[in-house]
């Protein structure tokens, strides 16, 4: 009758994989550094919720794909800007990955102020651009007390409304 040893020995001529996180041995046919009970933790820590960088807002292809409000070139520009894929667009705003698809190829419009307002919330685009109509209720209030603790060095240039038009942009129209 033959035993098997306890723990087995391995020849220093075989690697030995083991897990980066919990160090518990890789199986040979597992081509990832980590477990499969460590995956889901490092999947949802490495895909956080991502976000709009604040200098996309600032770039003037953006600035004017808003004024002419095609969100569909905005959401392409946004995208290509700030390094995001649709699938981060739509974590983001909550539209579904098929219709920013749609919207960026012009297959599809945005019309419904419910939408562009989710579409613009999701996006971060800042009230400066944007203006305060496109705005929920309780996002104002948050921004309203923010603006009091911000410089505004940056609204002096814009529109008394807050909203941009081809006229309030230098060297776009």
């Amino acid at each position: 009758m033959r035993t098997l040893p306890a723990t087995k020995v391995f020849p220093v001529a075989e690697r030995v994989r083991l897990c980066r996180r919990c160090e518990c041995r890789l199986s040979r046919y597992n081509r990832e550094n980590y477990c499969n009970g460590c995956l889901p933790h490092l999947h949802d820590a490495q895909f956080a919720r991502p976000l709009v960088l604040t200098h996309v807002w600032q770039l003037p292809d953006v600035q004017h794909a808003l004024i002419k409000r095609n969100f569909g070139h905005l959401c392409l520009l946004v995208r290509e800007h700030g390094a995001l894929r649709q699938e981060d667009v739509a974590a983001l705003t909550g539209l579904s990955q098929a219709f920013l698809s749609m919207l960026e190829a012009g297959a599809r419009r945005l019309t419904n102020i419910d939408k562009i307002v989710q579409l613009l919330d999701g996006l971060q685009a800042p009230m400066e651009l944007t203006g305060p109509m496109l705005r929920t209720s309780a996002e104002d209030e948050v921004v309203h007390q923010n603006a009091h603790s911000r410089p505004t060095t940056s609204r002096q240039s814009l529109p008394p409304t807050g909203l941009l038009t081809e006229g309030s942009l230098p060297g776009v129209g």
